[in-house]
C-alpha cells in the first residue's frame, strides 16, 4: 500500500484576486482526510559535523538536503509539506538565490511559504535558515496477527512464509521502496541495471538465495574471473598476477610469504570454530581487536595491510574496529574467509543478477497478499500490553499479536519499545558498529581493460580504491567497473564533494589500468553513500569490538517478550549476505508460526 495510491495529505489553494504566486508557493495549504502534524526545527547549511559551506548557494543546498532527511525520519515527503518559513540573512530581492533549491526540493508542490528576511542568525556564518511544518497522512488503525518492521529480504522472506502459513500480516518499512540494501539503479535508463548494495550470491552453498532467484524465475550471470588483476602495493608500486592466485612480488622483503603465512593461519582458526558457539570455541580472540591479534602473530606490514584490505572490502571496516573472534566467526559462516572472499564457483562472488538484486524483493513483495506492504512510514513505538502489541509508524498505527523487527541492530535505538528492551539487545546495539563502504559503478561503452588481459579486479594498499570488479552484463551491453572505497579510505572520501570523489575513483583506475592499456572515459557514474542513508547508517553488515559477543552473542536473536528479531546479522550461515538474510527470514517466521500455535502439521 504505497502512499502515492491515497489522495493527497495537503491540498493547496490559490484565491481569487490573489496575485499569481506560481511556481513556488500557494496562498493557502490545508491538510485533508486524517493527518498527523510534523514540525522540523530551523534548518541550516551546517553538516553533521557542524562544517558550514564558506559559498551561500552550498549552504542553501546542505539546508535544503537536511530538511529532506527530517521529513524522511518522521515519515513525511516533500508533498506533505503545508508551510514553510525561511530566514535569509543579506536578502537581496533581485538576486533570489534560494528559489531555484526550494523549487528543486518541492518538485512542483506548492505550499503556503514565509519569507523572512533577518540581520542574523543563531552563528554567524549561518546565511540561510528553513523550517517546514507537514501533515503526514494517517490510515486507519489495522489489526494483523503480525507486524514485520523493514522491507529488506530478510523481512519480506519471513512475511511470505507467514502468509503461507495463513498468518495475516503486514509488512511496514521506511524507505518508499522494498529492498533494504538490495537496491538496483538504471543510471543510463535503457534497463541496464547495477546494484549500489549487495551484487553477488552462488548457486552451492547458499541455498536458500539460489532456490529463491530460482522460484522468482531471475536470470544470473556469473562473475568473470579470467585474466589479471591489478595489485597496488604498499609504496604504490603496481603489477599484475592470474586472478585468483598470489602476487608474485612485493615491496616488502619476504612480502608475499607474510602474505600467505597471515592468510593461511587466519583460515586455519576460522575453521576451527564452531559458528553455533563461536564463543565456546574461540572465546580468547574475543578479547582482543583484529588488529591485535595480527600484529601479535607478524610484524609484517604487508599481511597487515592484507588484513585490512579484508575488513575494509568485506565489512568497511578497519582490523582496530573489530573483535577477532568476530571476523574470524563472520568469514566461518560464509564457509572460510578463502571462500567467503572467492568468486570462482562455490565463493561469495559468483553470481550477479541480470536485473539486479533488488528484483528480488519486488518480485517476492508481489507474491504477498495486496495491501500487505506499507511504504514511507518509519516505524517508532512498539508498545506491548496485556490486550496485545501497539505499532506506531509514519502514516498509521497497528494492533497485532506478534511483531517482527527486521533491522540491523544499531538502528535499534530508532524505535521506543514499551517495555524497553532488556540490557543485552540495548548493548549489542549500542557497541555494534556499521562500516563505511561506497560502491561508485563506473559505466563504459566497452570492456576496454579486456583488451589487456585483465579480469577488471583490482586491490589496493594505497587507495582509495580497495577493491574493484568487473560487473558487466555482455548480453545487455552494461560495461562497468564496481569501485569499492571502504572504512577510512571510504570516510575520507567522504569528505568530499561528489565531484572531487568521482574524479579521485577515476583517477585511481588510471594510475592502476593505465600502465597496462589506454582507459576510456566513462558514460555514466552512479554511487550511494549507505553511511549517510537515515534507514541504513551504514554498510553491509554490524560488527561487533571485543567483548561484546562474549557477554551477548547468545541474545543476539532471542525474542523481547512477543517481539522477534531478524536481519542477515543474526544469521548462522553466510551472515552479513543475502543468503543470510534470507535464513533469518525463515527463521523469524518459523518462530512465530510456532508461538501462534499455527505450525503446519
Amino acid at each position: 500500500m504505497a502512499p502515492d495510491s491515497k489522495p493527497p495529505s495537503v491540498h493547496t489553494i490559490d484565491p481569487y484576486r490573489l496575485f499569481d504566486s506560481r511556481p513556488v508557493f500557494s496562498h493557502v495549504a490545508t491538510s485533508t482526510g486524517p493527518t498527523r502534524i510534523v514540525a522540523t526545527a530551523g534548518q541550516v547549511g551546517a553538516d553533521e559535523h557542524g562544517k558550514v559551506p564558506a559559498d551561500i548557494d552550498e549552504q542553501i543546498a546542505l539546508a535544503m538536503r537536511n530538511l529532506g532527511r527530517c521529513l524522511e525520519a518522521a515519515g513525511a515527503t516533500p508533498t506533505d509539506v503545508f508551510k514553510l518559513v525561511y530566514y535569509i540573512v543579506d536578502y537581496d530581492p533581485n538576486n533570489r538565490r534560494h528559489t531555484k533549491h526550494v523549487k528543486a526540493f518541492l518538485n512542483g508542490h506548492r505550499p503556503a511559504t514565509t519569507l523572512v528576511p533577518v540581520p542574523a542568525l543563531a552563528v554567524p556564518e549561518y546565511k540561510f535558515e528553513i523550517e517546514a511544518y507537514a501533515a503526514v497522512r494517517q490510515e486507519p488503525l489495522r489489526s494483523v496477527e503480525v507486524v514485520v518492521v523493514g522491507a529488506g529480504l530478510s523481512g519480506l522472506k519471513t512475511a511470505y512464509d507467514l502468509q503461507q502459513a495463513g498468518v495475516s500480516c503486514v509488512v511496514v518499512e521506511a524507505r518508499d521502496r522494498v529492498g533494504g540494501k538490495t537496491w538496483s539503479v538504471d543510471p543510463t535508463g535503457q534497463g541496464k541495471f547495477v546494484d549500489v548494495g549487495a551484487a553477488w550470491i552462488n548457486d552451492t552453498n547458499q541455498s536458500k538465495i539460489c532456490d529463491l532467484a530460482k522460484f522468482l524465475n531471475l536470470e544470473l550471470v556469473v562473475q568473470k574471473t579470467e585474466g589479471n588483476m591489478v595489485q597496488e602495493d604498499l609504496g604504490g608500486g603496481i603489477d599484475v598476477f592470474e586472478y585468483g592466485g598470489t602476487p608474485k612480488g612485493l615491496a616488502e622483503k619476504d612480502g608475499v610469504e607474510n602474505l600467505v603465512f597471515i592468510r593461511e593461519l587466519f583460515e586455519k582458526l576460522c575453521q576451527e570454530l564452531d559458528i553455533q558457539d563461536p564463543v565456546g570455541t574461540g572465546g580468547q580472540f574475543d578479547k582482543m581487536t583484529l588488529e591485535e591479534w595480527c600484529k601479535k602473530e607478524t610484524k609484517s606490514e604487508t599481511a597487515f595491510a592484507t588484513v585490512t584490505l579484508w575488513t575494509r572490502a568485506m565489512l568497511g571496516l578497519e582490523p582496530r574496529e573489530m573483535s577477532a573472534l568476530y571476523f574470524l566467526n563472520y568469514c566461518k559462516s560464509g564457509g572460510g574467509l578463502l571462500q567467503m572472499r572467492s568468486d570462482f564457483k562455490h565463493g561469495g562472488q559468483h553470481l550477479r543478477f541480470i536485473r539486479g538484486t533488488q528484483s528480488m524483493s519486488i518480485e517476492l513483495a508481489k507474491l504477498l497478499t495486496p495491501g500487505t506492504v506499507v511504504l514511507n512510514s518509519p516505524v517508532r513505538r512498539i508498545s506491548q500490553s496485556p490486550e496485545g502489541i501497539y505499532v506506531s509508524a509514519g502514516r498509521g498505527d497497528f494492533k497485532c499479536q506478534r511483531v517482527v523487527v527486521s533491522v540491523p541492530t544499531p538502528l535499534y535505538k530508532e524505535i521506543t519499545f514499551e517495555p524497553p528492551l532488556p540490557e543485552a539487545k540495548v548493548e549489542i546495539g549500542k557497541n555494534n558498529v556499521l562500516g563505511y563502504t561506497l560502491k561508485v559503478l563506473v559505466m563504459y561503452s566497452e570492456p576496454w581493460w579486456r583488451k589487456a588481459g585483465l579480469v577488471g579486479a583490482v586491490m589496493s594498499f594505497v587507495g582509495p580504491i580497495t577493491t574493484c570488479r568487473d560487473t558487466s552484463n555482455d548480453e545487455k551491453g552494461e560495461y562497468s567497473l564496481t569501485c569499492f572505497t571502504n572504512g577510512d579510505f571510504g570516510r575520507k572520501m567522504s569528505l568530499l564533494p561528489q565531484k572531487e570523489r568521482y574524479n579521485a575513483i577515476l583517477e585511481h583506475i588510471k594510475r592502476m589500468f593505465g600502465k597496462y592499456v589506454a582507459v576510456q572515459d566513462p558514460i555514466a557514474i552512479t554511487e550511494h553513500e549507505w553511511s549517510k542513508d537515515q534507514w541504513a547508517q551504514g554498510c553491509p553488515c554490524p560488527a561487533s569490538p571485543p567483548g561484546i559477543m562474549t557477554k551477548y552473542d547468545r541474545e543476539l536473536r532471542t525474542a523481547h517478550g512477543k517481539v522477534h528479531f531478524v536481519g542477515t546479522e543474526t544469521a548462522y550461515e553466510w551472515k552479513g549476505y543475502m543468503d543470510g538474510a534470507v535464513r533469518s527470514g525463515e527463521r523469524g517466521a518459523k518462530e512465530v508460526i510456532a508461538a501462534l500455535g499455527k505450525a503446519k502439521l
